[in-house]
C-alpha cells in the first residue's frame, strides 16, 4: 500500500508539472497576443511602395509608376525621372507618350534574355530623350 500511495502521489506530481507548464504557455501567448494587438491599434507604418494597398481607382502618381516600374535606383535615374516629371507637370512633355515609352521599355524588359537584361530605365531613357526631341523638347 505504501508503494501504491507513492506512485499516485508521483503520477499526481507529474500532470501537477504538466499543468503548470501548460498554464505558462498559454499566459505567455495571451501576453503575446496582448501586445501584437495593441502595437496594431497604433499608428500605422508609412505607406511604402512595397506596402501600399491600392484601393479600388487609386492610382500611383507619374514618379513612383516610372521609379518603380523601371527599376530606378541610381541618383542619375532617379534624377532623370524628376526632370521628366518636371516636363510632365510643365505640360511640355505629353504624359500619354510617357507612358508609351514606359510600356516599350518595360516590354523590352520582359522580352530580354536574362544573361542580357538590363534594367527597364536603360531601355526607357535613350528612347523617351529621342521621342521628345523629335517634339523639340529637351529633358
Amino acid at each position: 500500500m505504501p508503494n501504491e500511495r507513492a506512485d499516485n502521489h508521483e503520477r499526481l506530481s507529474r500532470r501537477g508539472v504538466r499543468c503548470t507548464t501548460c498554464c505558462a504557455a498559454l499566459a505567455v501567448a495571451l501576453a503575446i497576443a496582448a501586445i501584437v494587438a495593441s502595437a496594431g491599434a497604433q499608428t500605422p507604418a508609412p505607406a511604402t511602395p512595397t506596402t501600399r494597398v491600392l484601393r479600388p481607382g487609386e492610382k500611383f502618381t507619374l514618379h513612383d509608376q516610372l521609379r518603380i516600374g523601371l527599376k530606378a535606383v541610381t541618383k542619375a535615374d532617379l534624377e532623370f525621372i524628376d526632370r521628366v516629371v518636371l516636363r510632365v507637370n510643365e505640360g511640355v512633355l505629353p504624359r500619354k507618350l510617357v507612358n508609351a515609352v514606359f510600356l516599350w521599355a518595360r516590354n523590352r524588359y520582359k522580352t530580354r534574355p536574362s544573361q542580357s537584361r538590363l534594367r527597364p530605365i536603360v531601355y526607357f531613357q535613350p528612347a523617351l530623350e529621342a521621342q521628345a526631341k523629335k517634339l523639340g523638347v529637351t529633358i
